[in-house]
């Protein structure tokens, strides 16, 4: 009986402790308010919210080896590989109605609860030492709708290695345009994602080069070669949705105003272009795919 004893307090000294999902590296919310904000990414249930933010279907690997994790928020959707350790796509619907509340920036980069280092999950740790941007995939100002939703856009199952150039100024440009198509069309759908093709070959790397080009970090976290963006306007009645795609070779560059308009318009390409490189059937439920030059 004493031995008994003595392993279940050993037991319940051992899950008191901190764990991983717990660590925060730049928040500006209570402890409490923090895990409260965890607890509704735990209880969403991908049936309720995914027919609201991808109508047309998440997309569907068409390739092997990669271990992509489905990952449902109220606000969106998310298709996580746990090898690379980064989002590898996010789906969500936008509104003219979200996009137009204003909400002061209030941030809470931290682990997801739902995933863990064992298993693909990262750690503030795992975004030091680079020189690199922690960059969103769905963006903050995105999720103004509520605190609970721009809190929960810092969770680390949202956050991909980005050039600080790219991420502040080609990739903040496109995110503003995306928010005006929302503000112009009323409602769209947006899917984003990261592409893996360090050889230039025109499809998807395999899992062993993802490394690119990992500098620090622990655990380490892939960096991807090319980041795109989706943005579909549903069609009248039975028409097929309007498709605008954007796709961008990641680099350090620093752009704005009209040079940063001039490159967006050039990164315009076929939803075929981007689903080859990624390796991605985007939207499997469409039989017809209308690109819409806007």
């Amino acid at each position: 009986m004493k031995y008994t004893c003595i392993c279940i307090f050993v037991l319940l000294a051992v899950l008191a402790l901190p764990v991983s999902a717990a660590e925060t590296c730049g928040c500006d919310i209570s402890s409490d308010t923090r895990a409260e904000y965890d607890a509704a990414l735990i209880e969403t249930d991908a049936a309720d919210v995914s027919p609201l933010h991808a109508p047309w279907g998440t997309p569907v690997g068409k390739f092997s080896g990669t271990r992509i994790v489905e990952l449902a928020q109220a606000h969106w959707l998310t298709g996580y590989d746990v090898k690379r350790r980064l989002p590898l796509w996010v789906a969500y619907r936008l509104t003219s109605h979200d996009v137009a509340k204003k909400r002061k920036r209030t941030q809470c980069f931290r682990p997801d609860p739902r995933v863990a280092i064992n298993d693909g999950g990262t750690v503030c740790a795992s975004y030091k030492g680079d020189g690199m941007d922690r960059g969103h995939m769905v963006p903050s100002a995105d999720m103004t709708r509520s605190e609970r939703a721009m809190v929960n856009s810092y969770i680390f199952t949202n956050i991909a290695h980005q050039y600080p150039g790219f991420n502040r100024t080609l990739w903040r440009d496109l995110e503003i345009r995306v928010r005006t198509m929302a503000r112009i069309s009323g409602e769209i759908y947006v899917v984003t994602g990261a592409i893996f093709d360090r050889d230039d070959d025109g499809r998807p790397d395999r899992t062993g080069l993802a490394a690119y080009p990992i500098k620090s970090g622990n655990p380490k976290s892939a960096v991807a070669t090319h980041f795109y963006k989706v943005v579909f306007v549903a069609g009248e009645g039975s028409d097929p949705p309007k498709i605008t795609a954007w796709l961008f070779r990641h680099k350090n560059v620093r752009t704005s105003g009209q040079v940063s308009a001039a490159i967006i318009d050039k990164a315009r390409v076929p939803l075929s272009v981007i689903e080859k490189l990624s390796g991605l059937d985007i939207a499997p439920a469409l039989n017809i795919v209308s690109t819409a030059r806007h």
